[in-house]
């Protein structure tokens, strides 16, 4: 059985933890290195590997079984529950997120659609 991996996770002193965990593993799913069915750690195995507080990785988990991303079997293991519908929510959400800050910072700096396509094409 595979089971989800944080070890890459880098945590921002900005932001609080747990949407943080929430955007790893969406973003996870978004680039295909989880798949469905998937176990997650247990809370208290992340939270003793992440050196973070047990409640923090509860929080994060029921955000993440709200949205139908995970669901937790008997109160024992959660897994990772995705369809196409749940990654379309997700880049929907990650495009919202990202680019339309982006835009927007465009936009009040009054740089043209053409201006941002071609800055967009020479950096890609």
């Amino acid at each position: 059985i595979n089971m989800v991996s944080f070890k890459e996770i880098q945590f921002n002193k900005k932001e609080a933890v747990y949407p943080q965990l929430v955007a790893y593993v969406k973003k996870q799913i978004l680039i295909g290195s989880v798949e469905n069915n998937e176990e997650l750690p247990s809370r208290r195995e992340l939270a003793l590997s992440l050196a973070i507080n047990p409640n923090t990785v509860q929080k994060a988990y029921k955000i993440l079984e709200d949205e139908g991303i995970i669901r937790t079997i008997s109160n024992v293991k959660s897994v990772i529950c995705v369809n196409e519908e749940i990654k379309e929510t997700i880049q929907k959400e990650y495009i919202q997120k990202h680019l339309k800050g982006f835009i927007d910072e465009c936009k009040s700096v009054h740089l043209s659609f053409q201006e941002v396509v071609s800055l967009l094409s020479e950096y890609w």
